[in-house]
């Protein structure tokens, strides 16, 4: 089975170990005592097959049908309404957000001028520029990134919205697996979504720290993939570098 992205959490766990010790006569002899200590246990997001990504897209499609037949309103119908109150921001916010994507059109422009230099013949004045550049760019990408999360928590009780999350919980279920000496157990059971939504009840249920902290760490990490597809360990191991330098900002 090809991986897509591993890590390992530590669980104190008693274990058996020989360890060396004395016998009444003084003699140093090897002795068998239960000891606690970090177990390392190894987990990972499988790869997706052609099937898994075609059941999936299935899947997302009877969830926004479901939701639709609920009653929730779809995105397209909120943005038509917003529009017709006037859209989402005022005429000052409005200049605002379209003065900041220029300027960003502009520094991208100024940048790309350098980039399509090969690095090697590039000048120390323009390696110089293009970070003053990327620089300058910081402060209008956080203005403009700030806007995104504001538009989409607005659209987030839309029926798109439930089907998205219910099908990074599909995903969740169908990609999480630990490695037991080799042996690649599904982490939430064998069986269909059902016998997997059951298993992911009954851990969130249990309140165990340790099947709890892999849980949250399979859905963050299964999340990131869903909106970033990093393709492999190292792109994986990129985005949350960057998006834990956001989180930090």
């Amino acid at each position: 089975m090809k991986r897509l992205y591993e890590f390992t959490l530590d669980k104190k766990e008693k274990v058996t170990k020989k360890v060396q010790d004395t016998n009444k006569d003084g003699e140093e002899i090897m002795v068998e005592k239960t000891v606690e200590e970090n177990v390392p246990h190894k987990y990972f997001i499988r790869r997706p097959s052609r099937t898994m990504l075609d059941d999936a897209e299935l899947y997302y499609g009877v969830q926004l049908a479901e939701g639709i037949r609920a009653g929730m309103i779809t995105r397209p119908l909120l943005s038509k309404r917003y529009s017709n109150d006037g859209g989402i921001m005022n005429d000052i916010q409005q200049k605002a957000l379209t003065e900041t994507s220029e300027k960003i059109k502009k520094l991208y422009e100024e940048q790309e001028k350098i980039i399509v230099i090969d690095e090697k013949k590039r000048t120390a004045a323009q390696k110089k520029k293009l970070k003053q550049l990327e620089k300058d760019a910081e402060p209008h990408l956080d203005i403009l990134k700030r806007y995104n999360m504001a538009e989409e928590s607005i659209y987030e009780d839309t029926a798109e919205s439930r089907a998205r999350n219910k099908t990074i919980l599909w995903w969740m279920l169908n990609l999480s697996y630990e490695d037991v000496d080799g042996a690649e157990n599904p982490f939430y059971g064998e069986g269909g979504i059902d016998d997997k939504l059951e298993k992911y009840d009954e851990i969130d249920e249990s309140q165990d720290p340790f099947l709890t902290q892999a849980a949250g760490e399979f859905m963050y990490n299964v999340s990131l993939w869903y909106f970033a597809k990093p393709k492999d360990q190292e792109e994986f191991n990129q985005v949350k570098n960057n998006f834990n330098k956001i989180e930090e900002e």
